[in-house]
């Protein structure tokens, strides 16, 4: 390793102690969110900052002295890695889980005598002072009650780090049949492929700089957001509106379905629009089209008072045709890696990935092996944690998939295991010691997938191509990111938490997933429901319409709608991107239809500075936060 590639690794390592020391603290306090999704918001602020102010600076010291595109990819891939830990990816979930039973437990919800006897006091946090204190606050430093959190929190970060070794490796096998095989468009790594871009000779900066409609983008989203931002101090200031209420055009029934849960609110984020701008026109098209086509699917329930039915459910369905029929398609390559692994004189060449085969395959097995026997000796049973892993891997290639196909910067895919599980089986077979262990699901890989390790890690797989960056040279990076941001987060997240009391943080989660899982959970042994059958038969439905257009696609190159926008389904993250990327997909409609494929090419500088203008804004108005405590929520979270 050569003394820029040490540069390198020391400069995304400060970014990464900031980051995980703080973005806690400002998401806990309101303040804004540091991470926000799969183009990390703090990250690209922060390359932005290297490439375009600190670059030039060192060029002047002494030419050659900047940061080459090599190491601006080295100090992303380590950055985006990190990014993982210490938001919604796993410590701000995992904190309120392990002290919320000890905390919440009561005489009216019976935790005591319906949960804790399946429940091991190692698992969570069981000494009450140091969950009165966790949630209650005003604790110093020195009398944070380290032990109790030692057992509980060193079991469940270790399940989780041996997970991520595994989606390390899991990637690593799918890079070649997603990258360079079924070439997947991944729209999100336009963005630090298009920043890192070498220089011409002729001038130090990114020759995107020359572009006036990069400038003009970027100054749309600055003059926007510098509003935005001067209204929340003062009121008087007056700002573009960017979100719009339709509810008051319907009240009557049934379509004022519409608008409840997760409504068609129109929600405006330049940098979605600005990311669709890069999406093919059938993967927006189906992202807003189902979005709505969901909708009207609950006025229709509406209209005939039809109970029980969620159209969630369909997406379970069409998660399990989807994992099926990625297998299917990539079976000849996991083939031939199955079979380098056993044979290294196999024709197959994995001199190029990131990491051999053997040394994947050998990872995924021990991984799993070490996975298998945590859950065991938590008290869960064997059929039930194969169910359980093999969802946990089912959700993040889901998750995987949708980034790199949509460009999602959020993703809920709107199922847990528990919910899957008492869905089609009930809950009476599962067992109340496994109903009760599932609970803990969200501690463990989030749900909440915006900020989810396995897109990082293949987006990252992905741009090293751009630089021509050994892929070899990117798996012990990560693993060093993930490792140093889970010390660092674990330290500070205490230290703020037990200093400002985890009741006085936002309240859905600190105060709201811990108790939702439990009570999933006790409620399902209290009330023991055999198999949702309205749920089989709506999941047999999405099966069949997911099976439908995964066939239509592969088969009819004019069909206009893409799988992706079903499985999606209806939740928090298509509530949010909707609207603005129904606007994305008609500017680039019309760019297209009016003036061709040069016409886009010429006006994709202009988006890009959408979201280079949206994020730095976002990001800017954050820092100023820190000190002010206002929140700014300038981007999709």
């Amino acid at each position: 390793m050569n003394v820029k590639s040490l540069r390198a690794i020391l400069v995304a390592l400060i970014w990464i102690i900031f980051q995980s020391a703080t973005a806690s603290y400002i998401h806990g306090n309101s303040i804004g969110q540091l991470i926000a999704n799969h183009l990390p918001l703090g990250g690209l602020f922060y390359l932005t900052l290297l490439i375009f102010l600190l670059n030039p600076i060192l060029h002047r010291i002494r030419s050659g002295l900047e940061f080459s595109p090599s190491e601006l990819v080295l100090i992303w891939v380590m950055i985006s890695a990190a990014s993982a830990i210490p938001g919604y990816g796993m410590m701000e979930f995992l904190f309120p889980f392990l002290a919320t039973p000890a905390y919440f437990a009561s005489p009216e919800n019976q935790w005591k005598e319906v949960l804790f006897p399946h429940l091991p006091e190692w698992l969570y946090v069981s000494d009450r002072k140091a969950a009165e204190g966790f949630y209650l606050g005003e604790v110093s430093g020195a009398h944070i009650p380290w032990g109790a959190w030692t057992a509980p929190a060193s079991f469940w970060i270790a399940f989780s780090l041996v997970f991520f070794f595994l989606i390390i490796c899991w990637s690593a096998i799918l890079r070649k049949q997603w990258i360079q095989r079924e070439r997947y468009p991944f729209p999100l790594v336009q963005v630090p492929a298009l920043l890192i871009e070498r220089p011409s000779p002729a001038g130090l900066l990114n020759p995107l700089t020359r572009r006036p409609f990069l400038w003009i983008g970027v100054s749309l989203a600055l003059f926007i957001h510098l509003l935005k931002g001067l209204n929340n101090y003062w009121p008087a200031i007056p700002y573009i509106p960017t979100v719009y209420h339709f509810n008051h055009l319907i009240t009557e029934k049934p379509f004022n379905a519409l608008f409840r849960g997760w409504a068609l609110d129109g929600r405006i984020y330049l940098s979605v629009i600005g990311v669709t701008y890069f999406l093919q026109l059938d993967v927006s098209l189906s992202l807003w089209f189902f979005f709505t086509f969901y909708k009207f699917q609950e006025v229709f329930l509406s209209a005939f008072s039809i109970p029980g039915v969620s159209t969630q459910q369909q997406v379970m369905g069409g998660d399990l045709v989807l994992i099926g029929f990625l297998i299917w398609m990539g079976r000849h390559h996991l083939r031939d890696v199955f079979l380098k692994a056993i044979d290294s004189r196999f024709e197959t060449s994995d001199t190029d990935e990131p990491m051999s085969y053997r040394f994947a395959l050998l990872g995924i097995g021990i991984s799993l092996i070490i996975l298998i026997g945590m859950l065991r000796f938590a008290g869960m049973s064997l059929g039930i944690i194969c169910a359980f892993i093999f969802l946990l891997g089912l959700m993040v290639t889901i998750i995987t998939w949708m980034v790199a196909n949509a460009g999602m910067l959020l993703v809920n895919i709107g199922i847990t295991p528990l919910r899957l599980l008492t869905t089609f089986f009930g809950t009476r077979i599962i067992g109340a010691r496994n109903l009760t262990l599932m609970a803990f699901d969200r501690s463990v890989i989030s749900t909440w997938s915006s900020e989810s390790l396995m897109p990082y890690i293949l987006q990252s797989f992905r741009l090293a191509d751009y630089a021509s960056v050994r892929q070899r040279r990117l798996p012990p990076l990560m693993i060093l990111a993930i490792l140093v941001a889970v010390a660092v987060s674990y330290y500070s997240s205490l230290h703020f938490i037990y200093r400002q009391g985890a009741l006085n943080l936002v309240g859905w989660v600190y105060s709201g997933v811990g108790r939702y899982g439990l009570n999933q959970a006790n409620n399902a042994i209290q009330y023991p429901q055999a198999a949702n059958m309205a749920g089989i038969y709506s999941a047999s439905i999405g099966a069949g319409v997911t099976g439908f257009l995964l066939f239509m696609r592969h088969r009819f190159l004019w069909w206009p709608l893409h799988p992706i926008g079903y499985v999606v389904g209806i939740t928090y993250a298509p509530y949010h991107l909707w609207f603005s990327i129904v606007l994305g997909w008609a500017i680039k409609l019309g760019v297209l239809k009016f003036g061709g494929f040069g016409a886009y090419r010429k006006y994709r500088p202009f988006f890009l500075g959408l979201i280079l203008g949206e994020y730095f804004m976002a990001a800017l108005w954050i820092f100023v936060g820190l000190f002010t405590k206002v929140s700014y929520w300038g981007l999709p979270h």
